[in-house]
């Protein structure tokens, strides 16, 4: 049976962000190019910042959005019932499965793997985004 919760191979292209700033540019710029992208935490930001942080940064953000948890669960259940819609936890499998069922009542999804995504430099991160983002079909 296919997990339709289990969504480790993204298509659309990611970015790291980890600031408003970060996420404004990311979000100007997929809208500049008309491309569909993904912003997704620094690894195990879940753990580090917690839910309540993604959930301020990313309230307004039109795109889609993943939150990594790293390898706690509880910190993955704890940010899908605070709302956030996309969690990565690599967890184990009976831990995948509790983090799945309540998914599907939080009407967030879950990835066992965190998508490969690029990082912003911390200069002329614009030109390089949008390479990025142009080197990936509309």
């Amino acid at each position: 049976m296919i997990d339709k919760h289990d969504h480790s191979m993204h298509a659309a292209p990611c970015v790291t962000i980890s600031c408003a700033h970060d996420l404004g540019l990311v979000t100007a710029m997929a809208a500049s190019l008309r491309v569909n992208c993904t912003v997704v935490s620094p690894p195990g930001a879940g753990c580090v910042m917690g839910a309540p942080w993604w959930v301020a940064l990313v309230a307004a953000c039109p795109l889609p959005a993943l939150l990594d948890c790293g390898q706690a669960a509880g910190y993955a259940a704890c940010a899908l019932r605070a709302g956030v819609r996309g969690v990565i936890a690599h967890v184990p499998v009976a831990q995948h499965h509790a983090l799945v069922s309540l998914a599907r009542v939080t009407g967030g999804h879950v990835m066992t793997h965190r998508p490969l995504s690029l990082d912003l430099p911390p200069r002329g991160a614009g030109p390089v985004l949008e390479r990025y983002l142009r080197a990936f079909p509309a």
